[in-house]
């Protein structure tokens, strides 16, 4: 934890500086603004295939969401929006994104969990502190806040993917369960940083070019299930500072941001909490990113095959529920604008799960290195290689199955339209 601070403090001294809260929940012209994004790509896993006694060991070794093939094309994100404001004053703004491609939210493990709305929202300027209300990106992780279509990474970071996407389980029928422990096929598609609920929040101006952000949201916990009982209720608080240090606006404003997290939430098994800070820099040719996460609660420990037929993989979830289990990590990243149109980057993320019990231990590194060429505004080719490394300190048998784990090519085309 000491040298992550130290990091973090290193990057923090000179400081993408995107205030994505005001971006996403705010419109600054009257009228109505079709818009959205597709995403195609292909991947390629060279990662070994492990089977023993029927039971595939490896699901790392194949291509999300639906563990099928170790080489895939797919259309990864196709999502259709509108967004604007409802009145002339421009007082109160609306925001709708849609998702129907075949990926995490609509068809995680080969299970059909269609949800074709991401966000529906409405946001009030009429008081002091903007008021938002409805399905919503919560303020929180670098990684979640971003629009996915800026992003020359393709996949999340290890941490971001495994401990802040969450994962919801069926655990009124699960495959296996104990008092900590449950595997369970899923119950609706993964979280994407998203919940129903209501938002106060506000960028307060410290000068003309620095500025004060916050955000205090109380959700539903229930990710993009249709479910306001407020049952699993979760309190989401942000606080960040930012610099404009150049030119740009919006997306591509240059800036320094310093930032931190908080979540808190009431679970069926178990609370769930997670927190973090970061740092990020944008300046010219150079962007930087450095952000540090720790969760206690509902740790998700990847899929496990729970049919022991040689052919077929009947893939489930595996959740640690108790609140006494922790995990971390951190990812530290670079860009560099090679050429007007050509960027290179480079990221380096850890993750160390369940790190309260030796046994359950494992720790996840992977260098992520790629190009990027943007065609105009936000269409673009990104090339993306990840060496990927995992083991298990404490668990021989764990370690064994993963030095299975391969590296992953990944191509991907953004149209934004």
């Amino acid at each position: 934890m000491k040298n992550i601070i130290v990091l973090l403090s290193f990057f923090s001294t000179f400081l993408n500086g995107a205030n994505w809260l005001m971006l996403q929940g705010t419109e600054s012209k009257v009228g109505h603004h079709p818009w959205g994004f597709l995403q195609l790509r292909f991947q390629d896993n060279s990662g070994e295939v492990l089977i023993k006694n029927g039971i595939n060991k490896t699901p790392f070794s194949y291509i999300k969401p639906t563990l099928q093939n170790q080489s895939e094309f797919q259309i990864a994100r196709a999502r259709p929006g509108l967004r604007g404001s409802l009145d002339d004053a421009n007082k109160i703004n609306y925001f709708l994104l849609g998702e129907v491609a075949q990926n995490g939210v609509n068809n995680s493990l080969a299970t059909h969990t269609d949800n074709y709305l991401l966000d529906a929202s409405i946001t009030f300027k009429h008081l002091p502190l903007y008021i938002r209300l409805g399905r919503f990106k919560y303020a929180g992780s670098e990684e979640g806040n971003m629009a996915r279509f800026v992003s020359p990474f393709i996949a999340f970071s290890t941490v971001g993917d495994q401990l802040m996407l969450e994962r919801f389980l069926n655990t009124k029928t699960p495959e296996a369960s104990n008092n900590d422990l449950f595997i369970a096929k899923p119950a609706e598609g993964v979280g994407t940083y998203r919940d129903t609920g209501i938002q106060l929040f506000e960028s307060f101006a410290l000068n003309p070019t620095s500025y004060l952000t916050f955000s205090y949201m109380l959700g539903s916990g229930t990710g993009l299930k249709n479910d306001i009982s407020f049952k699993n209720h979760t309190h989401y608080g942000y606080l960040s500072y930012e610099n404009i240090l150049g030119k740009g606006k919006g997306y591509k404003q240059e800036a320094l941001k310093v930032y931190t997290w908080y979540q808190d939430g009431e679970r069926d098994l178990a609370d769930r909490i997670r927190y973090g800070l970061g740092t990020t820099y944008f300046y010219d040719k150079l962007h930087l990113e450095a952000e540090y996460m720790k969760g206690k609660g509902m740790i998700y420990t990847g899929v496990k095959d729970t049919d022991n037929n040689v052919n077929t993989n009947n893939w489930q979830y595996s959740l640690q529920a108790s609140k006494e289990n922790e995990a971390d990590g951190y990812y530290l990243l670079g860009i560099y604008e090679l050429a007007k149109q050509f960027e290179l980057i480079a990221r380096y993320d850890v993750y160390n799960r369940m790190t309260n019990i030796k046994s359950e231990y494992r720790q996840f590194k992977t260098l992520t290195t790629g190009i990027s060429y943007k065609f105009k505004a936000y269409d673009r080719v990104d090339i993306n290689y990840a060496y990927n490394k995992a083991s298990a300190p404490h668990n021989q048998a764990a370690d064994k199955i993963l030095k299975s784990f391969g590296n992953l090519l990944s191509i991907q085309y953004t149209i934004v339209f």
